[in-house]
């Protein structure tokens, strides 16, 4: 059986599925960014500085709420970014640490909160539940070590009230984006990947 939170449980393309519009955002952005900065892989911290810029978000509200200082945590997730491996001609994948995360977030959204559609909250506050991600997200800012998940967890509607990631009525899971070609973001480098090996790239 698979372990709690194991990204064996769900394929991926499912999980980019059930991320929320801010978070799909994000997810499509950490892949820009990677790309453009040169980097080899779409790493979890281009995830997380993608969704610190989503303003009035789940995260930004927990971030401000739990006492983090903005200008620190944007310095440090800029430096942590800053630090990746450039040079890349092209992204080569994606980090399973995403995944992980995602995948920890919809786990805690359906069983806490009976949600299936995945917000910032939920990769956020699952994460912090789980040490790997924790240790990862502590080494990109100790201003994360600030974000108290299981008293937070408790407080999220009040919390929440004012977030553009407002719940969605029941069944409206929003769907991967697609692009032009009629693929979502995570196929489109799937297929391209697949294409570089066939090519002995």
């Amino acid at each position: 059986m698979a372990p709690r939170g194991g990204t064996e449980t769900i394929k991926r393309k499912e999980l980019v599925g059930k991320l929320n519009p801010v978070c799909l955002k994000a997810f499509s952005a950490a892949a820009q960014t990677a790309k453009a900065r040169g980097n080899p892989y779409v790493e979890l911290v281009h995830f997380i500085e993608a969704l610190s810029q989503s303003a009035r978000s789940d995260f930004d509200i927990l971030c401000a709420s739990a006492g983090a200082d903005a200008s620190k945590l944007a310095a440090d997730i800029t430096r942590a970014v800053d630090a990746l491996p450039h040079g890349a001609g092209s992204v080569e994948e994606f980090s399973d640490h995403i995944f992980r995360a995602i995948q920890e977030g919809w786990t805690f959204g359906s069983l806490d909160f009976g949600d299936d559609t995945v917000r910032s909250a939920y990769i956020l506050l699952g994460a912090l539940k789980v040490p790997v991600l924790e240790g990862l997200l502590f080494k990109i800012s100790m201003e994360f070590d600030k974000i108290d998940p299981a008293s937070m967890s408790g407080q999220l509607g009040d919390l929440l009230a004012e977030s553009v990631e407002g719940a969605k009525p029941a069944g409206e899971a929003p769907k991967a984006k697609q692009t032009p070609g009629g693929k979502s973001a995570l196929d489109q480098y799937a297929t391209n990947l697949t294409e570089r090996a066939q090519a002995g790239k």
